[in-house]
């Protein structure tokens, strides 16, 4: 008697295909997501920044997402990445565990 159904193996295999793929997409955007974080960082560790702060600069932005003036903003994105890289990090060392 045979404990694996192929029907539904397949039908599973065909799911983890398309979830690699999102994945792949996933780690395409948070590469993108670095990059953009890298320049954040570079700006925020300028003096400029000091400067445009201070100046009190009016920026129009979405209001989905604070001023990049804003520190509690500023602090939120570091610690916010910080601990999404940790959890791509365990999710990737938990994937080799289970082999």
């Amino acid at each position: 008697m045979s404990q694996y159904n192929p029907q539904q193996l397949q039908q599973k295999f065909e799911r983890w295909s398309e979830l690699y793929q999102e994945q792949l997409q996933a780690q395409q955007r948070f590469q993108e997501a670095e990059a953009l974080y890298a320049e954040l960082q570079a700006y925020y560790q300028s003096p400029q920044w000091m400067a445009d702060h201070e100046a009190d600069l009016q920026l129009q932005y979405s209001g989905d997402v604070h001023s990049i003036f804003s520190e509690d903003a500023l602090w939120n994105m570091i610690s916010d990445r910080n601990e999404l890289a940790i959890q791509w990090m365990r999710l990737g060392l938990d994937a080799l565990d289970n082999k």
